[in-house]
């Protein structure tokens, strides 16, 4: 588990799913091998400073609230707008400073339960347990699968 960024290429594939957080310089747990309907995929999920209050805990993993937090709402690593990614489009964020030691810290020191946690959203989700605002997986992996596709044959062309 890493914290990463995501391109804007692999984050333009996404833009019809209006829950999926288009902030390319928004820090997210790059999760390798979630499954879900019975394959393996690697799932980005954000850290967002602005959870709102009413968002049940199940949601979302805890981090100590930033100078952005407003009042009444948490920071956290919001499980329900997770997405599916591609490792190429996945980019080392820098985080040094106290604060983002001290959280990227905690993340470290909590990973197997953030992984858990993710693994336990997916399979209910799969379950047909979809909470409001949440991202349309299903939809994410059929955009992503097209678009590696679409890569793959640019790619054959060059080296043709």
């Amino acid at each position: 588990m890493r914290i990463v960024t995501i391109s804007e290429e692999l984050l333009n594939v996404y833009y019809e799913d209006d829950q999926v957080l288009q902030k390319h310089t928004r820090p997210c747990v790059l999760i390798v091998r979630l499954k879900y309907k019975g394959e393996f995929h690697t799932f980005a999920v954000p850290l967002r400073s602005n959870i709102p209050s009413f968002v049940p805990k199940s949601q979302f993993f805890a981090l100590p609230p930033r100078s952005t937090t407003k009042p009444g709402h948490r920071h956290g690593i919001h499980y329900i707008k997770m997405f599916p990614v591609d490792d190429r489009y996945a980019y080392r964020f820098n985080m040094s400073g106290k604060y983002q030691t001290t959280v990227k810290s905690l993340i470290d020191n909590n990973e197997s339960k953030i992984v858990s946690e993710c693994q336990a959203y997916l399979t209910a989700y799969e379950n047909g347990l979809r909470p409001n605002y949440c991202t349309d997986i299903d939809f994410l992996l059929a955009r992503l699968k097209e678009f590696q596709a679409s890569r793959d044959k640019e790619k054959e062309k060059t080296t043709v």
